[in-house]
């Protein structure tokens, strides 16, 4: 649900003339997250949010400028940041990451940012916004994890994380758009292995 806090515009989207009413903006972004659940990125339209928020497209505008900076506000509210407590043991640790990782990306907002980031391309500021407030944290969480694991003598010192990290949001990414039946328990301990031995998944023992 969206806090009845978030009333602050983002800047990009501010306009000069009257401030436009932020109990308005708590209703976009209501109307917004219901349409998003049911009918999915593709699905959301000004239009249609603005129906079921009682306000015009004009108002819907005033706070945004267009369907992705208004969906990265909705991602934004929603993010959730839980950092991989230090247990002394990498292995459970990076096997607790990439069920974080899995369980993100497979739900709702992680399925919507794929195409979110991809239509903010050409808006500078939305993306910016999602990669400072959603994006980086996210990626700092695995970072942090990785470091633990190098300081443990568990991971190589001249491990490249950054590469690591793309390699597997990128594995992740794949199987969700073309086999999300293969993401399992198995996917978790294939990015572990990776992770641990630098060793090419083996097929599982039958």
């Amino acid at each position: 649900m969206i806090p009845t806090s978030a009333v602050e515009p983002s800047p990009a989207a501010r306009r000069r003339g009257r401030p436009p009413d932020p109990h308005s903006r708590t209703r976009i972004l209501f109307a917004a997250e219901a349409l998003l659940e049911e009918a999915g990125y593709l699905g959301v339209t000004i239009d249609e949010v603005a129906s079921r928020a009682g306000v015009s497209k004009k108002t819907v505008y005033r706070f945004w400028p267009h369907k992705p900076a208004l969906i990265s506000d909705l991602i934004v509210e929603h993010s959730r940041i839980t950092p991989v407590p230090d247990t002394g043991d990498t292995r459970a640790e990076l096997a607790a990451l990439f069920e974080m990782i899995i369980e993100y990306l497979t739900a709702g907002h992680g399925r919507t940012m794929t195409l979110l980031v991809a239509a903010t391309h050409d808006d500078p500021g939305t993306l910016t916004r999602l990669r400072e407030q959603v994006l980086t944290p996210r990626r700092d969480i695995a970072r942090n994890v990785l470091q633990r694991g190098i300081a443990r003598g568990d991971l190589p010192a001249d491990i490249d994380i950054d590469a690591l990290l793309d390699l597997w949001h990128g594995l992740v990414a794949y199987r969700l758009s073309g086999r999300p039946a293969a993401l399992h328990r198995h996917t978790v301990n294939q990015l572990v292995d990776l992770a641990l031995t630098g060793h090419v998944p083996r097929l599982p023992q039958t």
